[in-house]
C-alpha cells in the first residue's frame, strides 16, 4: 500500500477541497459531502531526483480565476493546475531562485503570493501573466534555526508561522510579521 500524508488544503468556488499529499505526490479532490471525487497525478509532481520526492506537493491556494497554485517542497518549484482545462498541469517559470523547502502558500492578491519556506523563511512571488511565469520580488529572514510552515493575512499584514526547528530562542513556535 502506498504511503500518503495529507498536508494542505484549498477550497474552490463550488466548495470542493483540494488536498495535497506530500508523501505520495498527488492531489485529492474532495466534494462538499466529504467524498473523494478524484485523485490527480502528473509526472511534474515527481522530480527526477529520488530524494526530492521525500517531501513533495505541499502548499496550495485556489486562485479566483479558477486554478490552483501548488508548491513542491523539495523540488522548489510552483505548479499551476487549471481546473477549467481538465486539470491541466504546468510548471510556472520562476525567476529569482528556487523556492526550496517551500511549504505554506498565501495568495495576497491575484498577482502576489507569499511562500513560507526554509531560509529565507518567506518569499514574495509576483506574476503579471496569470501565473504562467513569476518572479521572487522580496525575501524575509525570520527567526534563526526555524522553518516557516504557513502564511496568513490579517488586516492587510502577512504573518509567517515558524513551527519547525530547534526552538531558539524559545521552545514554542513563533508567529512573525513579514513586512512587505
Amino acid at each position: 500500500d502506498e504511503k500518503s500524508l495529507a498536508d494542505d488544503v484549498a477550497v474552490d468556488a463550488d466548495g470542493n477541497a483540494y488536498v495535497t499529499d506530500v508523501k505520495g505526490s498527488k492531489l485529492w479532490k474532495v466534494g462538499v459531502d466529504g467524498e473523494i471525487l478524484s485523485t490527480l497525478t502528473n509526472p511534474l509532481f515527481t522530480p527526477k531526483e529520488w530524494y526530492k520526492s521525500l517531501a513533495g506537493l505541499s502548499g496550495i491556494v485556489y486562485h479566483p480565476d479558477g486554478y490552483l497554485i501548488v508548491i513542491h517542497t523539495l523540488g522548489g518549484y510552483l505548479l499551476k493546475i487549471d481546473l477549467a482545462k481538465g486539470d491541466e498541469v504546468k510548471l510556472i517559470e520562476l525567476a529569482g531562485g528556487p523556492l526550496s523547502f517551500g511549504d505554506g502558500l498565501e495568495l495576497i492578491s491575484p498577482t502576489k503570493l507569499v511562500v513560507a519556506a526554509g531560509n529565507p523563511s518567506g518569499r514574495l512571488v509576483e506574476s503579471t501573466d496569470g501565473w504562467e511565469t513569476a518572479s521572487v520580488v522580496a525575501k524575509f529572514k525570520g527567526p534563526m534555526h526555524r522553518f516557516a510552515t504557513a502564511a496568513t493575512v490579517k488586516d492587510g499584514k502577512v504573518y509567517l508561522n515558524h513551527m519547525v526547528g530547534m526552538g531558539y530562542p524559545k521552545k514554542t513556535h513563533a508567529l512573525v510579521e513579514f513586512v512587505l
